[in-house]
């Protein structure tokens, strides 16, 4: 039974990816990739130029996304009604007339706003701007011809981990955070 909920409802949110000039070289690298780290195979694919699932395997977790969706909007739209609900109680504290004197309208436009804009960082947090460089970055490369080694790492230990090992190897790379 999960602990803990995250706001991010894929299972593999880290993600690298890794440009090769020919299908030998991103072979070879996938190959080392899972010997040299904790990296398992199923954890790295290697990606063609003309795959017809090349989206899939950049990001492989479509439900997840689904489930980032509702989760980030439903948390983040509750802590923005509850942030505009303190700056209220905050204000009405000190004694600002208009808030004094009108305190069911004002108070209920700081929740109601306060939620808005939650919900604005929902849908921000859900559009993943991280991950729209990584997978915009590697499709280039596709369409250039390149073949691409995708990397879905469990964790931030095991990106770090894919990341220096790729480094070390003058190895071009686009990651997410």
């Amino acid at each position: 039974m999960k602990t803990t909920m995250h706001m991010s409802g894929e299972v593999v949110d880290h993600k690298l990816a890794a440009e090769c000039g020919t299908e030998t070289e991103a072979r070879k690298v996938a190959e080392d990739l899972c010997r040299s780290t904790s990296l398992s195979r199923q954890q790295v694919r290697v990606i063609r130029p003309g795959d017809s699932h090349q989206g899939t395997d950049l990001e492989p977790e479509d439900q997840g996304i689904w489930h980032t969706a509702v989760r980030s909007h439903l948390w983040l739209g509750l802590a923005g009604m509850g942030g505009g609900l303190v700056l209220f109680l905050v204000l009405m504290a000190s004694g600002i007339p208009f808030i004094a004197q009108n305190p069911i309208w004002a108070g209920a436009l700081f929740v109601v706003f306060g939620g808005v804009a939650g919900l604005l960082l929902g849908g921000l947090f859900t559009l993943r701007p991280d991950h729209t460089v990584y997978a915009s970055r590697a499709r280039s490369a596709l369409r250039k011809g390149q073949f691409v080694v995708s990397v879905h790492a469990r964790g931030r230990e095991q990106l770090s981990e894919a990341k220096r090992y790729l480094d070390a190897r003058h190895i071009h790379t686009v990651q997410t955070f």
